[in-house]
């Protein structure tokens, strides 16, 4: 409910019209475009090559879905799509334009985050939170431990 009510806001308040599911795959973009987050995808793309199998199939169709999605946002002047990448089977940059949403979506959140907090005991919250992370913790390790940390 708390990050539906977030999603929505920004989309609402957004300059131009995205649908959440673009808000998300542009967030997306952002972080797929860090140095950190490219290389570890790079990394990742390696391994699967290590195992032809596994290239086909599935993951063909995972990149033509993908690679259909961020071409939405290429349309609308968002994204950049590189299906000739060296490193990887598609990259996707944000254009000066996404740079500029994507500093928008940052400031609505801002907003947001300020007006959800103004009467809240920011002290009392911490307590919470740290309480449940903690309950959460386990679950998580596990939940990745499954998946020998390939995320």
């Amino acid at each position: 409910m708390i990050e539906e009510s977030k999603e929505n806001y920004i989309k609402e308040n957004l300059s131009q019209h995205l649908h959440k599911r673009e808000i998300k795959l542009l967030k997306q973009a952002n972080s797929h475009s860090m140095p950190v987050h490219k290389k570890a995808r790079i990394n990742q793309y390696k391994k699967l090559q290590e195992t032809p199998e596994q290239i086909n199939g599935i993951f063909n169709l995972h990149k033509n879905i993908f690679i259909k999605k961020y071409q939405k946002l290429e349309n609308k002047g968002l994204v950049e799509v590189n299906t000739k990448s060296e490193d990887l089977p598609y990259d996707v940059t944000l254009t000066s334009k996404g740079k500029e949403i994507i500093k928008e979506m940052k400031s609505l959140e801002m907003e947001w985050n300020k007006y959800m907090m103004e009467d809240i005991d920011r002290e009392k919250l911490l307590e919470l939170l740290k309480e449940v992370t903690h309950k959460a913790a386990p679950i998580n390790h596990k939940h990745r431990k499954q998946q020998k940390f390939i995320f």
